[in-house]
């Protein structure tokens, strides 16, 4: 009977042994958990929208007077050169087009944009000079009604939020007009309008957030375009006596931009997993 129990307790010492040596072959470690990773790199189209002002416009006025007893020349020394010192503001929005190369955290990058701008300033200024001169009214405008730039960018990624800043090429179209009119005292009015296309640069600094191929950011640029001119000659009858003269003012374009973008990336998608 003793003989009998000991088998018996071999036999079933080897039978619940065998599934736990199974168990233990047979464990693995736990799956790796995947994480998602932004991926920044592509290209992509996109639109912005917002709001530019301009600096002071600091305008310097010039002119051409082959009778310098009544012309500009004593005008201007008894005081009367009042042109106003403009500040143009106003709305500015377009598109961009781009690519960024994303290396670990690093993103380079290129983007051209083109914008329809209305950033614009007009003023009358009165000037009554003592002695014996004349009043007048002395008016300027500007207005940047085009702005592009082709720029570079450098940034840092953190997963979906990149960082930025950017500088390059701008150039855009200044729209100007100067009147000086001297009919409060005698009928003389100078009269002229222009439009330039400029060149000059654009830096700033800006950030995304990524939602899938969609981003959407903000940004800060300054833009400077150097400075731009206008001449007033002599409208009839004013022509006839003063055919010879003329004023110009140059005045400088250079501003600040705050806008909100928004880009669609193209490629193999904007989420890759990471182990």
């Amino acid at each position: 009977m003793k003989k009998t129990l000991a088998a018996l307790a071999v036999l079933v010492a080897g039978t619940v042994g065998a599934p736990a040596a199974d168990m233990a072959v047979k464990a693995r470690p736990p799956a790796p958990v995947m994480a998602a990773v932004y991926n920044w790199t592509g290209f992509y189209v996109g639109g912005n929208i917002g709001y530019g002002w301009g600096q002071n416009t600091n305008p310097f006025i010039s002119f051409v007077d082959p009778a310098p007893a009544v012309g500009f020349d004593p005008y201007f020394a008894a005081g009367g050169n009042v042109f106003p010192n403009l500040k143009p503001a106003g709305v500015i929005g377009g598109g961009q087009i781009g690519y960024n190369w994303q290396m670990n955290q690093f993103v380079l990058g290129a983007v051209a944009d083109f914008q329809a701008a209305d950033i614009h300033a007009s003023a009358t200024v009165a000037v009554d000079p003592p002695g014996p001169a004349v009043p007048s009214l002395q008016t300027l405008s500007q207005r940047l009604d085009f702005l592009g730039t082709v720029r570079g960018k450098a940034g840092f990624a953190f997963n979906n939020v990149m960082l930025y800043g950017t500088g390059g090429l701008a150039y855009g179209r200044v729209k100007s007009s100067m009147t000086a009119d001297f009919t409060p005292g005698v009928a003389i009015i100078f009269n002229g309008t222009s439009s330039e296309w400029r060149t000059g640069w654009a830096a700033g600094v800006g950030g995304e957030y990524g939602v899938g191929p969609w981003s959407f950011g903000l940004e800060y640029l300054h833009y400077d375009l150097g400075r731009s001119s206008v001449t007033a000659v002599g409208v009839p009858p004013t022509s006839v006596v003063f055919a010879a003269s003329s004023l110009t003012a140059t005045q400088r374009t250079a501003g600040d931009i705050v806008r909100g973008t928004i880009n669609y990336r193209f490629g193999a998608g904007a989420v890759v997993a990471k182990y």
